[in-house]
């Protein structure tokens, strides 16, 4: 069963630190998307013409007072009025929008256009009303919020000179009516007065009644029925009626004749009263409303936010970019740490190459396509040889670390001499250098070493210390030369490309020997599989102490299953991110079908990201592979244990 552990924030962290590059592009792409919506969005300007409302909506006289004024249902009722298409279509004519002759679509079109620009509303509990005009055009719409402001207040004074005119001539017509009602019931007392000589008492007790119900009228404004003053009004209208019975035949007519003419006289009165107050009112333009502040000119677009726009697009990038780096590192099937590596192919970690940054990478486009070799890739290459390097340097360290490992799990499966084949599942894991490094930090101990090139497919060990492909070991098997006359020393490396300082200063460089790969062979797996092959690696044994095999990938070549009977153990090269976890697993599963040694797994070109401290060495690698290589300052954490 697979060990398990809870994932921490340090987990959470180097799969952030891991994927940055992600992270940061995606921020990037999702800032220049929201930079191009923002400008591509056109500019919309605002401007607010501030109206006061007066409370007196109405024509004065027409109970304003009794009626009451719902002042919320008033402004309601008024923001309707200014968003109307009577008043949009006053304020293009203001503006000069219409023509005389344009068609009735064109006009509505423009009106339609208007009333989309504004908009009203009321300002708090206030009766304050603002007046809203929205456009891309700035100074459209300073003019749009004034101009819908003065025809709103136009509108206020012609709608309530029309009303007071309107009532004007109904209360007219009502005064007529009165006064003639009032004539004849005047001709009627007259009449009546001359036919019967009555002395006036039942005309003088029903004006007193008219008093009396007039004053109770006034009463019931303010009090109940059952208040004093009503009660006692009550018992004196009782008292005139009761004496009024009483009154003979001709007294009685009479006070109900003078009671109307009574009653036509208040009605008169009244509406002559009323008539000369709607006059005046329809004479006086008084304003229902007045503009308190004017719209001005914007200074800046209300949209797009820029600061809104770009703050979300901050957030949602970063957010972008996490949720990105996550599905990508869940997508990847690589292997990220040792423990997993360990566990899914039951094989030991021998050691972990930090990652190093040298001075000059090369060219991009062959870093991209490893299968093509040029020249800064090999400089590249050979820039990351042990010898250009500080011997206290974490990048040393860790191939005498490996060199310790290696020399542990050999003593576990055999004694004397050895051979070890280095390989990997695919290209661009860094075997080939892994290989040269591990032979060379072997050499500096004293141990008599040999470095063959066999990746036959794509030889590079050669190049890397300046020398010519041919002759070589392919030679050798072809019968052509003998395995001494193509092996290489110091005084061949003294005249190749590498530095020769750096190698007088590289110990036991004498210990350390190379035999490049040869002519390229038509059938190389014939050939590496033929007797003189094992015949020649048998006399290698009995010169040389340790025989390091740089071999072609496993799931490419067949070269490392046939060359795996000659070695000792198999070390398979890993560059943690590159590979799959399922190749790695097939390479592995492909040595043992054919009975080859494992020994284990070498996790090459760590970085910082792609690891976590859960091995205490791990922290001194880390702490150092960080830095420019070939810098030997620094102090080291303690190791944990």
């Amino acid at each position: 069963m697979p060990q398990q552990y809870e994932l921490s924030l340090y987990d959470y962290w180097r799969v952030i630190r891991r994927r940055k590059f992600i992270l940061f592009f995606t921020f990037a792409a999702v800032m220049i998307s929201t930079w191009i919506f923002t400008n591509m969005q056109i500019q919309i300007y605002q401007s607010i013409a501030m109206v006061k409302v007066e409370s007196t909506l109405i024509v004065p006289g027409v109970a304003t007072e009794s009626m009451g004024w719902d002042i919320l249902t008033a402004l309601n009722t008024e923001v309707k009025i200014i968003k109307s298409a009577i008043v949009a279509e006053r304020v293009a004519n203001k503006l000069g929008l219409l023509l005389p002759d344009m068609k009735k679509d064109v006009i509505d079109s423009i009106v339609q256009n208007i009333q989309n620009k504004i908009s009203a509303s009321r300002v708090g509990d206030t009766n304050l009303m603002q007046i809203t005009a929205t456009s891309s055009d700035r100074k459209e719409t300073a003019k749009l919020a004034n101009a819908t402001a003065e025809v709103y207040i136009e509108k206020g004074i012609e709608d309530r000179s029309r009303r007071a005119k309107e009532l004007r001539s109904f209360i007219g017509t009502q005064l007529a009516e009165a006064e003639k009602k009032l004539k004849e019931s005047e001709d009627k007392e007259r009449k009546f007065i001359e036919i019967n000589r009555v002395a006036g008492v039942g005309g003088y007790m029903a004006t007193n009644l008219l008093n009396l119900q007039s004053r109770r009228r006034d009463l019931l404004k303010q009090y109940t029925e059952q208040h004093p003053d009503v009660i006692q009004v009550d018992r004196q209208i009782k008292m005139i009626e009761e004496q009024m019975r009483s009154l003979p035949k001709e007294e009685l007519e009479y006070a109900r004749i003078r009671r109307e003419v009574k009653l036509n006289e208040n009605l008169y009165s009244l509406l002559a009263q009323r008539y000369k107050e709607a006059e005046i009112s329809e004479a006086d333009r008084v304003q229902s409303a007045f503009i308190v502040s004017q719209a001005v000119e914007p200074h800046s677009p209300i949209r797009p936010n820029r600061a809104t726009n770009f703050s979300a697009g901050t957030l949602l990038g970063i957010f972008l970019g996490i949720v990105f780096a996550f599905i990508i590192e869940h997508l990847d099937t690589s292997i990220g740490t040792i423990e997993d590596v360990e566990t899914y192919l039951q094989s030991p970690v021998l050691g972990i190459i930090p990652h190093i940054e040298p001075e000059k990478r090369g060219n991009i486009i062959s870093s991209q396509f490893k299968f093509l070799r040029s020249k800064d890739d090999i400089k590249l290459l050979r820039s990351k040889m042990i010898v250009y390097h500080s011997s206290r340097s974490p990048f040393v360290e860790a191939y005498h670390t490996l060199r310790t490992n290696i020399k542990v799990a050999k003593e576990e499966i055999i004694g004397g001499s050895t051979c070890i084949l280095f390989t990997s599942s695919g290209v661009g894991e860094g075997k080939t250098l892994t290989a040269l490094n591990f032979s060379l930090a072997a050499s500096q101990i004293g141990i008599k070493t040999l470095l063959i090139e066999l990746d036959l497919r794509r030889p590079s060990l050669h190049k890397i210390f300046g020398m010519q492909r041919v002759p070589g070991f392919t030679d050798c098997l072809l019968g052509k030369q003998q395995w001494q006359d193509v092996t290489r020393g110091t005084t061949d490396f003294l005249l190749g490309e590498i530095e020769l300082e750096r190698l007088l200063q590289t110990p036991g460089i004498e210990n350390f020997k190379f035999i490049n790969c040869g002519s390229i062979p038509s059938n190389p797996i014939d050939l590496l599989g033929s007797i003189k092959a094992g015949t020649i690696f048998s006399e290698l044994r009995n010169n040389f102490e340790l025989i390091i095999i740089d071999c072609s990938p496993v799931l490419l070549f067949a070269d490392s299953l046939i060359l795996s009977k000659y070695a000792d153990g198999v070390v398979i090269v890993y560059k943690v991110g590159r590979i799959a976890r399922g190749a790695l697993k097939r390479a592995r599963d492909q040595l043992m079908t054919v009975k080859a040694k494992l020994m284990g797994v070498i996790l090459n070109d760590i970085k910082s990201t792609e690891m976590e401290p859960r091995y205490g060495y791990y922290y001194a690698y880390r702490y150092y592979s960080d830095s420019v290589s070939g810098s030997a300052s620094g102090r080291e954490k303690t190791p944990k244990t």
